[in-house]
């Protein structure tokens, strides 16, 4: 049986990381010790993520020439993710991320939306996926893709597009599987400080599991079938937090696809997610072979609420 079909839907960034001891204030200059330049974007991130836990992957994305340039597509292709449905337009810049980065793991970024901004969730899909994920994009174009049905499970994660979606919670209920947010995002969208219960009403709400990731507090599931679970956090030393959220998402997906409880899922999320954490680049997601040799040694406690 082939793996899993993956579809993720989203932002391609040129990721441009600059390693300083600190993060400057205003007016300072500080020495970076390093510099490198990759594909980064949470749709690109996941994409990745997905292929390196065995499962196919797809990325649709709006790009510009100078991703090509510097080589970006083809890390995407040698990561194991298609890039046939990525749209290269000559005359725009494509979306760039300039992380400033700690050697303890803390950050600063700046963003440049770029070509990003021409995704409407309009454009030619296919058909045929396993699952369809919806990344850091606005509300309209997850509902846009999930009305599409192009694939068995649609899962979203607004990330900075959260506070859009506070107005469109009732358009996607019964179009979602699974929502992703952290602590602030899930503030921003439902109104109230994350909580089991806050988390079982939500997805009550929403018709979906709602999944509230809490960084080095673990995450908490909630169905609309009453499930109400939540699992710890791996102990790593952190090194980058740049796309945890990202690869949590693919493989609580990926477990998700083939069939595994929702409990199960959320511990190989949460161990691939913490392995990814331990170490620099938004792509650097663990493999499935990492993931399940860590789960097998002890996986993270879970806990039934």
């Amino acid at each position: 049986m082939d793996p899993p079909r993956h579809l993720a839907v989203g932002n391609i960034n040129v990721d441009m990381y600059l390693v300083v001891p600190r993060l400057p204030g205003p007016d300072e200059a500080v020495a970076a010790s390093t510099a490198y330049v990759g594909p980064g974007g949470a749709a690109s991130n996941y994409a990745v993520a997905a292929s390196r836990a065995g499962h196919r992957s797809s990325l649709l994305a709006h790009t510009g020439r100078l991703a090509l340039s510097l080589g970006v597509l083809e890390a995407l292709e040698r990561s194991g993710v298609d890039v046939s449905l990525v749209r290269v337009h000559e005359d725009e810049l494509p979306g760039i991320a300039v992380v400033l980065l700690e050697s303890g793991g803390q950050r600063a970024m700046v963003k440049l939306v770029g070509a990003n901004r021409l995704l409407t969730g309009d454009e030619e899909l296919g058909g045929g996926f396993d699952v369809a994920h919806v990344a850091s994009v606005h509300p309209r174009v997850a509902l846009r893709v999930a009305s599409r049905r192009p694939a068995r499970l649609h899962s979203y994660d607004p990330g900075g597009a959260a506070p859009q979606l506070r107005g469109h919670v009732e358009e996607l209920r019964g179009l979602l599987d699974v929502l992703y947010v952290n602590r602030v995002e899930f503030r921003k969208v439902f109104g109230v400080e994350p909580s089991p219960l806050a988390a079982a009403e939500a997805a009550a709400r929403l018709e979906a599991i709602v999944v509230v990731k809490l960084g080095g507090d673990g995450a908490l599931a909630a169905s609309p079938r009453g499930d109400l679970l939540r699992v710890e956090a791996i102990r790593v030393e952190a090194v980058d937090t740049t796309g945890a959220g990202d690869v949590f998402d693919a493989y609580m997906n990926a477990w998700l696809a083939e069939g595994r409880s929702l409990g199960e899922a959320l511990q190989a999320a949460a161990v691939a997610a913490g392995l990814k954490v331990a170490r620099r680049g938004a792509q650097s997601a663990p493999s499935r072979r990492e993931v399940e040799e860590r789960l097998q040694r002890g996986p993270p406690r879970l806990q039934r609420l």
